[in-house]
C-alpha cells in the first residue's frame, strides 16, 4: 500500500537527489507508524477501467479490539498521509503525486490489455455480457468479505479483517521502479 508516492517518472539521478535531501527525516518518516496508528477496516474489492484493488476504509471506533480505546481511532488514515506529506515536504522536497485521492488500497491486479473483456481477439471494444460476469464475480467476493469481514452489531471484527498501518513492520520508504515489486528499500520502519 502507498502512504505517500513523493514523485514518479523521474531519472534514477533525480531520485537519488531527492533522497539526500530527506535522508535527514527519513528515520522520523518511516518509523512514524509506530506512535501514530490509523486503522484500517471493510476489505472490499473496488475497480476501474486500470486494475482491481483491494481497499479499506478509516476505522472510526467500530468493534475496537480488546485494549484499544475508542479515542485510538480518532487518529485516521487521512490523518497519516497528511502528516507523512508534512514531514515529507518540511525536507525541501516538493511532494508530486501522480495521484492526490488518499484511497487506502492494493492493486492486485491490472488490465494490461482488454482482450479478456473484448467482443473479439481485433475488436478492443468491451463485451457487455464478459464485463457483467467479472463485475458479478467482484461482487461475490465483495459480499462474502462483508459477511466475514466487516464489524456487525455486537460482533468483533475477526483476523484479517482489519490493519492498523505499521502493524509488524513500519512503513518502507522505498526508490526505484516501484510497480509490480520493483525498487528497492531506503529505510525499513520500525513495527510494532
Amino acid at each position: 500500500m502507498t502512504a505517500l508516492e513523493i514523485t514518479f517518472s523521474r531519472t534514477a539521478p533525480e531520485i537519488e537527489r531527492i533522497i539526500d535531501k530527506m535522508l535527514v527525516k527519513i528515520s522520523e518518516i518511516t518509523d512514524y507508524t509506530f506512535t501514530h496508528r490509523a486503522r484500517l477496516i471493510r476489505p472490499m474489492l473496488s475497480y476501474d477501467t486500470a486494475a482491481i484493488a483491494l481497499s479499506f476504509e478509516p476505522a472510526a471506533g467500530e468493534s475496537l479490539p480488546e485494549g484499544r480505546p475508542p479515542s485510538a481511532d480518532t487518529y485516521t488514515y487521512h490523518h497519516l498521509r497528511r502528516d507523512l506529506y508534512d514531514l515529507s515536504q518540511s525536507t525541501g522536497v516538493e511532494v508530486a503525486s501522480r495521484y492526490v485521492v488518499p484511497s487506502a488500497h492494493l492493486t492486485i491486479a491490472r488490465f494490461v490489455t482488454q482482450t479478456d473483456i473484448s467482443r473479439s481477439q481485433v475488436d478492443d471494444m468491451p463485451d457487455s455480457a464478459k464485463v457483467r460476469k467479472l463485475v458479478d464475480h467482484i461482487e461475490t467476493i465483495n459480499s462474502r468479505l462483508r459477511d466475514q469481514y466487516w464489524p456487525g452489531e455486537g460482533r468483533s471484527i475477526p483476523t484479517g479483517g482489519e490493519w492498523i498501518v505499521g502493524q509488524e513492520r513500519g512503513l518502507d520508504c522505498r526508490k526505484g521502479t516501484l510497480w509490480y515489486g520493483g525498487g528497492e528499500t531506503v529505510r525499513l520502519g520500525e513495527g510494532f
